[in-house]
């Protein structure tokens, strides 16, 4: 995909494109650290609620979870991947996101 800037931007396009590769990898880690945290107080939430004799989801156990999450884990392939200016710059964004999210 090319990304065409408007004419007053031309001669800046390599900067804004870092730039806002930057700020995708910055939003992305904020993301990340709010759903993993999210995940985490989900899964405490249920293990409270089992402890406490409480089912949200019936015929479901410990063992079945463990079960799906190893064969999606299996089926997820990243390829050859190779690593550019651009790639870093997103890394760089996606830990700052992640630290300070």
């Amino acid at each position: 995909m090319v990304v065409t800037y408007p004419p007053f931007l031309e001669p800046y396009a390599a900067e804004v494109t870092i730039l806002l590769v930057f700020i995708d990898g910055l939003l992305f880690g904020f993301a990340l650290k709010k759903a993993f945290v999210s995940v985490v107080l989900i899964i405490v939430a249920f293990i409270i609620a089992y402890f406490l004799g409480l089912t949200f989801i019936p015929n479901i156990s410990l063992g079945s979870i463990v079960h799906q999450v190893m064969n999606y884990s299996s089926a997820v392939h990243f390829g050859s991947l190779i690593v550019s200016f651009t790639i870093v710059v997103f890394f760089i964004g996606l830990g700052i996101g992640l630290w300070r999210g």
